[in-house]
């Protein structure tokens, strides 16, 4: 039998009372929310692609007027100074027989050449006005857009973002509170947003050649939605 002095079962009386009292161990619940944000911007940049498409007898005077339509349209757009432009991929191919050629001997070769250039401007009305003149020209048209520029669109997402977040934190602390919790913290955030779509104008005029009067085109725009989630694995304590 082991024996203990008076001192010795002073001291167990006076521990063993702040050992049971010693507190739990916090257990924590991880809680999954996911929170998504819209934002509502004006778009403010118009964009409009156009195509010079030449079909002749060679490749090589195929090429050559194509070469000629994109010169003239760069020197047309450079000469308005709210308007960007830069051109775009460049094709040259042999045009198939057709039905017709089929029964005659004396078939003609042809050859297609084409080229694009895409223009953008924060002034609608320069743009249109300008796209109109290259109509005339001979140039047509492929796409005609409103959308965000990089600038806004970034500043937009951000303040999506930041509503996604604010949103996430908000219904961390309700679900909390529903199941008689804390919250103590983010674990893990995962963040993602859409990029705004093109909001597509109405073509109200088609590509006419040897400069037959024409009005320009119209392109109304309408305002730009852009969404931006948050997931986040939140950390929640007892009382």
């Amino acid at each position: 039998m082991r024996r203990f002095t008076a001192p010795a079962l002073a001291s167990l009386l006076l521990v063993s009372p702040a050992v049971a009292q010693q507190a739990p161990p916090v257990i924590q619940t991880v809680l999954k929310l996911a929170e998504t944000a819209t934002v509502t911007a004006r778009p403010d940049e118009l964009t409009a692609t156009l195509r010079a498409d030449i079909v002749a007898g060679t490749a090589a005077d195929a090429q050559a007027r194509v070469n000629k339509a994109i010169a003239d349209g760069l020197a047309r757009v450079k000469a308005v100074s709210d308007v960007s432009v830069s051109t775009g991929g460049y094709g040259v191919y042999r045009v198939g027989p057709n039905p017709n050629d089929r029964n005659n001997p004396d078939k003609t070769e042809r050859w297609q050449a084409s080229q694009s250039m895409e223009l953008k401007s924060h002034n609608g009305a320069a743009l249109l006005q300008l796209v109109g003149e290259l109509q005339k020209s001979g140039l047509a048209v492929g796409n005609l857009s409103w959308g965000l520029s990089p600038e806004a669109a970034r500043k937009t997402r951000a303040e999506a973002t930041r509503l996604a977040l604010a949103g996430l934190r908000g219904r961390a602390d309700e679900a909390a509170a529903l199941i008689g919790l804390a919250f103590e913290g983010f674990k893990e955030i995962r963040l993602d947003s859409d990029r705004p779509t093109p909001i597509r104008g109405r073509m109200m005029s088609t590509a006419m050649v040897g400069g037959a009067a024409s009005p320009p085109p119209s392109a109304e725009a309408d305002d730009v939605t852009v969404s931006a989630t948050a997931e986040a694995d939140v950390l929640l304590r007892s009382r």
